[in-house]
């Protein structure tokens, strides 16, 4: 996965990536929401612009609103891009070795976190609400015997398929390395 060495180049040697996880689709189109709003506002306003021109009087207010529909404009492109960008690169990778989470902050800035199998201690699964029992999407806790006390997979995709992908590798991994083991672990 060529795409994949832009966020993980610190792969270890025979570590293969089982899964990339991004969160649900239903997350981002509910942050869309208000831009599709603001945009049914501007395509109104451009729909009735004979009837708002004519209630201006001189060039000033009419420039104004120009002005004021060309700002509006550019803002939902700017907020759907920052939306989209942060969806993106805000991702879970789960390996045979261990989970990285790459958490965008902004455009700017990135926090890149990791977690061995041997230190998770329990893995959780939460689903409420209607959207997210009906699209099967949710939140998936890992908790840690390290510094950071959980990994939270927040808003993620068929969460209990995700557990189980990692409880596998957890259980795989503690079977190859029975000395590794964290007391009180799974």
């Amino acid at each position: 996965m060529k795409s994949l060495q832009y966020y993980f180049t610190a792969q270890h040697e025979n570590e293969e990536t089982i899964r990339i996880v991004h969160r649900h689709w239903f997350n981002i189109f509910m942050q869309y929401i208000p831009i599709f709003i603001l945009f049914i506002i501007v395509v109104f306003s451009l729909i009735f612009y004979s009837e708002i021109i004519e209630s201006f009087s001189n060039t000033s207010a009419r420039a104004i609103f120009f002005f004021m529909l060309s700002f509006l404009t550019l803002f939902m492109w700017i907020y759907g891009f920052l939306l989209w960008f942060d969806y993106y690169l805000d991702i879970w990778i789960i390996t045979t070795h261990r989970i990285v989470n790459v958490d965008q902050k902004g455009l700017f800035a990135r926090e890149v976190g990791e977690l061995e199998y041997k230190r998770i201690q329990d893995i959780s699964t939460d689903v409420n609400g209607f959207f997210p029992t009906i699209l099967n999407y949710g939140n998936l806790t890992v908790q840690t015997a390290a510094e950071q006390s959980h990994f939270l997979f927040k808003s993620v995709g068929d969460p209990y398929e995700i557990k189980s992908a990692i409880m596998a590798q957890v259980k795989k991994r503690r079977k190859e390395h029975p000395n590794q083991n964290v007391d009180g672990g799974l």
